[in-house]
């Protein structure tokens, strides 16, 4: 499915992140006007406890390009970003972090890849300040998909773009945080679309506290991979037959 449009969705999810969230979007603002000609940022506040909904209210009543929609309860960093996908009203869409981990100027490196891939996946080059635990529980994660799938990426969960009519083909059905993404590329690779890498540069959190470690996070992820591989052996569907 080639891509034909000059309009991107990107996704943010916020949970406390009064520290970031300014700055972030005035980068991701600036870096959007310079390459689309249309563009818009939905944040999916995930019921903070701190300054956060305030911020992304005067953000959007500031910038008509700034969506926000507010979580009632805390539903984590998955469910909030299908929400913010689905939400979508542009012809790609891509995810960011709050913390600003991926430059919003590298898409010009990934939407050209368009012309012959239905996703483009972003390969973190380094993971400059990952923790030795991160780095352990990332190769631990990665290490089991390559295991359980036959789809091999570099980097499952960093950023994707994906054209709207796939991202609303695929139906994933994870909400953990680490499990949504590697979830939602291999059912596209099961239904036959294709995917491809490219190496980008990672830049790591400079205020804030990140959540995606906590055990409980990788707990849930984890029973989303193990219920997904079952279900999927279950079903022993050959590639191209969009079953899932």
């Amino acid at each position: 499915m080639p891509w034909g449009g000059d309009t991107i969705t990107v996704v943010f999810a916020a949970y406390n992140e009064e520290k970031s969230v300014e700055a972030t979007m005035a980068r991701a603002l600036d870096a959007l006007r310079d390459q689309f000609q249309q563009f818009e940022i939905v944040i999916v506040e995930d019921a903070s406890r701190d300054r956060t909904p305030a911020l992304c209210d005067a953000l959007a009543s500031a910038h008509p390009e700034i969506r926000v929609l507010h979580n009632e309860t805390n539903l984590g960093q998955g469910a909030s970003l299908v929400r913010g996908f689905r939400q979508a009203r542009f012809d790609l869409v891509t995810h960011n972090a709050m913390d600003y981990p991926f430059d919003l100027r590298d898409l010009r490196l990934m939407t050209p890849l368009l012309a012959g891939a239905d996703i483009v996946v972003a390969a973190r080059r380094s993971r400059a300040g990952y923790s030795p635990y991160r780095v352990l529980t990332s190769a631990v994660h990665r290490a089991l998909l390559h295991l359980l799938f036959p789809l091999r990426l570099r980097d499952y969960n960093f950023v994707q773009i994906y054209p709207r009519a796939v991202w609303e083909a695929i139906n994933v059905e994870a909400r953990s945080t680490a499990f949504l993404m590697p979830e939602t590329l291999i059912r596209a690779y099961d239904m036959g679309y294709r995917v491809c890498e490219v190496e980008i540069e990672y830049h790591p959190r400079t205020a804030g506290v990140a959540t995606s470690g906590k055990p409980k996070v990788i707990l849930h992820s984890l029973r989303d991979m193990f219920g997904f591989w079952w279900k999927r052996v279950r079903r022993r569907t050959p590639r191209g037959k969009r079953p899932l």
